[in-house]
């Protein structure tokens, strides 16, 4: 039981905080519209003009001149990320940082520990924590997630990215198969 936990759109998010106005808007983080540089997020909002994470600026910009285009707070982000590994520590005692938004959290025989009468099984538990733990996150911190728990890394995280934005994706022990067969190459991570 491995869960690839994801801050959805963290550096966007981040900014949100500091600027609740920007909630619903389309919104870039990266370099200014007319430099060099690149996006470094990118809200759902302004995905749906086909902008996204790692593209060049000017693209972004010749896809959505409307948006909000911010350079960052750039010694904040870290702040963030260590309170969010602070509420993962409390729940498994095996947490690997990914990347300052993505964590990998490992389940394996933390099951007892969890368990309440309301369980179905032993995944039902661990959904429950996860679904717990990305609730918390947002009430501590302020920060949407998304999580994908699975038996595998590679699998756990294509369920991350299925569960976006701000869910929880649970492919239970034999169900990777019918989990993975229908997603296109580009979803396998690396």
């Amino acid at each position: 039981r491995i869960c690839c936990l994801d801050l959805d759109t963290f550096f966007v998010s981040v900014e949100r905080l500091f600027r609740p106005d920007l909630i619903g808007k389309p919104i870039v983080v990266g370099a200014q519209p007319r430099t060099r540089g690149v996006v470094t997020a990118a809200s759902y909002e302004v995905r749906a003009y086909g902008v996204h994470s790692g593209m060049p600026i000017a693209e972004a910009y010749r896809l959505a001149p409307n948006a909000i285009y911010l350079s960052g707070r750039h010694g904040e982000y870290g702040k963030y990320a260590a309170k969010v590994k602070e509420i993962l520590e409390r729940y498994t005692p095996i947490v690997r940082t990914a990347s300052i938004d993505e964590y990998f959290l490992d389940f394996h025989h933390c099951e007892s520990m969890y368990r309440v009468d309301d369980d179905a099984d032993s995944d039902a538990t661990i959904e429950r924590v996860v679904r717990e733990i990305c609730q918390s996150i947002k009430d501590e911190v302020g920060l949407p997630a998304s999580a994908g728990i699975a038996t595998s890394r590679p699998v756990a995280k294509m369920a991350s990215g299925a569960a976006k934005p701000a869910g929880v994706r649970m492919v239970r022990p034999g169900e990777e198969w019918d989990f993975i067969e229908p997603l296109p190459c580009r979803k396998w991570p690396g």
